[in-house]
């Protein structure tokens, strides 16, 4: 099994050279690919063909769900780059622990933990930066709002927001200016900003631009009462956070209360707790054991994510 160390061995060095001496372009290259991403949806709209350069990963055939996710998540790599990384995540453990100690069961344990840990990381982080957006969003609408009434357009007043916030939202309002000013609707680019960040505010954004376009109104006084909603929403999903606490760290104590107990036992008697790590069974036990900590700890994250 040594060679499939040194393997893994190369990939991560290969991953963490990718990454350390390639950040400047990988900020180019995510910029570049928001424009693709645009260009993409146009490109499949009006059936014309896209053309797709080559790279030195082309041979990694990712989805491109999975590229939009890398891309909305904010992680500084390419897809082709993540991938690696988590090939690397998959096996590189697993040939680790064969190398130092023969156990199937431990090697494939460790695949399952690499093969489930960067989806999950994946999919934390487009919570995080969606829910970031939609903390950001009733700021902007504010700031929108004061722009109409100074004698803006809606663009202007966009283009405005995008340069004073932060990201996420100055990334996808920048794309949404970009869209209008290549020729492109605005109920067009602002849907596309509301698909991808899954934002249910952002779709009545769009809905009260749309309509204002059509049959007039104040738009300035309908964003002032969506950042409104939008801020008592905040509010009230805070509170309700709050009131849950206990329940969430109860769960977090109860589900670490075991696997601290297990390190405590193993320092103060290494005898007592070797069969758990040079045993089949316990093995299986300690297998069994994880995978009902995991449930445990799912439904009781599932009882106090209470939505809304």
């Amino acid at each position: 099994m040594l060679w499939l160390f040194l393997i893994s061995i190369a990939v991560f060095t290969y991953c963490l050279v990718q990454i350390l001496f390639n950040k400047k372009r990988l900020r180019v290259e995510k910029r570049l690919d928001e424009i693709k991403q645009d260009k993409y949806t146009a490109e499949k709209q009006s059936g014309e063909p896209k053309l797709k350069g080559r790279t030195r990963l082309d041979f990694l055939h990712i989805s491109q769900s999975m590229k939009n996710d890398i891309l909305l998540s904010g992680i500084k790599m390419r897809p082709e780059e993540f991938v690696l990384f988590w090939i690397l995540i998959i096996f590189g453990p697993a040939a680790l622990s064969i190398t130092v100690s023969p156990s199937l069961l431990r090697a494939f344990i460790l695949i399952l933990v690499g093969t489930f840990a960067m989806p999950i990381y994946l999919k934390m982080a487009v919570n995080k930066r969606q829910a970031l957006f939609e903390r950001q969003l009733g700021d902007a609408l504010m700031v929108i709002s004061n722009g109409l009434r100074a004698g803006f357009s809606f663009p202007q007043a966009l283009d405005n927001v995008a340069k004073d916030l932060a990201d996420p939202i100055r990334a996808e309002l920048r794309s949404v200016c970009r869209e209008i000013q290549l020729g492109g609707g605005i109920e067009t680019a602002l849907t596309k900003v509301a698909t991808r960040m899954n934002s249910g505010d952002m779709k009545l954004l769009t809905t009260s631009v749309v309509v204002q376009q059509q049959v007039g109104g104040n738009l300035a006084e309908i964003l002032d009462t969506i950042s409104q909603t939008i801020r008592e929403r905040l509010s009230i999903r805070r509170s309700v956070r709050t009131l849950t606490a206990q329940g969430r760290i109860s769960g977090k104590i109860i589900g670490f209360l075991p696997i601290a107990l297990l390190i405590i036992l193993s320092i103060l008697n290494p005898t007592y707790m070797q069969p758990f790590f040079t045993t089949t069974y316990g093995h299986i036990m300690l297998f069994i054991g994880a995978v009902m900590e995991c449930i445990g700890f799912l439904v009781i994250r599932k009882i106090v994510d209470l939505k809304f």
